[in-house]
């Protein structure tokens, strides 16, 4: 699997608009795996604690007004972000490497260690996967339920000190022109911030790329990457009000490229039920 293989046409987009699912930053690992990635795969302990991610906001241009106040909200809402990393245990049968397959967001939805991400980065509850928190502290995670229909999965981590969920909104908070915030981890680093704006509440169509979907999509006039799929979206009293699962590539023929700057996620009832359906919660 490469990224060149998630660039993929969705069947209800025309050729000028096109979305992209697969935010994750593919990288299947060599034979010459790390001891790290060794490490993780076994269960054991890290190397060596990870820094603290540092938020920073690589689409801010100019120094808004109220600026002050946004990067202060972001610093409480974003506890509940994580780094995901999804692992592939290898094979003995076939002779294939354990390696890492995707590297994207999540969000820490409950006290008890749930976590979601995109279904289309976890793929599998065969794979393995690790989580990296806020303060830099690194999780092994189990991969429990996967819901293509929904692109939603559900992972577990174990508890640990001063873990902070994220605070759901109302299922009906979101509004047109919103001011909106979303956490990720593309490659440009991780804990990237992007602001904009709601530009549709709920998407009429339905989004769809092979086995992944997403319904009622909340349109955002935002700037993503890939590896922010599975980042929490966030409304202006940092609230979470959905899940970023893709964006819009446009016209990638056109010189200059110039990106239309439209974000999917997935929303805040979605992730209610899924939860509800899958842990009962």
């Amino acid at each position: 699997m490469t990224i060149l293989s998630r660039f993929q046409r969705v069947p209800w987009l025309t050729p000028v608009r096109r979305a992209r699912f697969g935010g994750g930053l593919a990288a299947l690992a060599s034979r010459s795996a790390s001891a790290l990635l060794f490490a993780w795969l076994a269960g054991a302990a890290p190397v060596q604690a990870a820094p603290p991610i540092a938020l920073s906001y690589p689409y801010l241009t100019g120094t808004p007004a109220g600026i002050g106040g946004i990067k202060a909200l972001a610093e409480l809402a974003s506890q509940s972000y994580v780094h995901v990393v999804i692992l592939y245990p290898g094979n003995p049968d076939t002779n294939d490497p354990p390696g890492i397959l995707q590297q994207a967001s999540g969000i820490i939805v409950d006290a008890k260690g749930y976590v979601v991400t995109a279904a289309h980065i976890a793929r599998t509850t065969r794979n393995e996967a690790r989580i990296i928190a806020r303060d830099g502290s690194e999780h092994a995670a189990r991969i429990l339920f996967i819901d293509p229909k929904h692109d939603l999965a559900l992972l577990k981590i174990a508890p640990f000190a001063g873990m902070k969920p994220a605070l759901f909104a109302a299922n009906d908070a979101v509004r047109r022109r919103d001011f909106a915030f979303a956490v990720g981890s593309p490659s440009r680093g991780r804990g990237a911030v992007s602001l904009g704006f709601v530009r549709l509440p709920k998407l009429k169509e339905r989004l769809a790329y092979n086995r992944w979907g997403i319904t009622d999509a909340i349109e955002i006039l935002m700037e993503v990457e890939s590896g922010t799929s599975g980042g929490p979206v966030f409304n202006r009293r940092g609230e979470l009000i959905g899940m970023v699962a893709g964006y819009e590539l446009g016209d990638t023929t056109k010189r200059p490229y110039i990106s239309p700057r439209i974000t999917y996620a997935i929303p805040i009832a979605g992730i209610r039920d899924f939860l509800k359906r899958s842990v009962g919660r």
